[in-house]
């Protein structure tokens, strides 16, 4: 397993289904990484962040989120049932 396999929203990785973790289960990647090393245990199975940064290509943040414009963002909204 890697921080890839993990759920991600907005570069926080949900670790909260793996480990008991104090608040929401929310971590950063880095953080991500540090428990699943903690976790997989020998170097034979640790995730390791540069490879998985060279594979992915991952260390770009994600454009397409967040840049609806107001219109787009009340249309969404209207969709699945918000009131304005």
């Amino acid at each position: 397993m890697n921080v890839n396999d993990l759920m991600n929203m907005n570069d926080m990785y949900y670790v909260g289904n793996i480990i008991d973790v104090d608040g929401d289960g929310w971590v950063t990647k880095q953080e991500a990484q540090s428990i699943l090393d903690e976790l997989m245990g020998d170097d034979d199975h640790k995730a390791t962040l540069q490879q998985d940064e060279q594979r992915y290509n991952d260390n770009k943040p994600a454009t397409s989120y967040g840049d609806e414009s107001p219109a787009e963002y009340k249309d969404m909204l209207t969709r699945v049932g918000v009131k304005i």
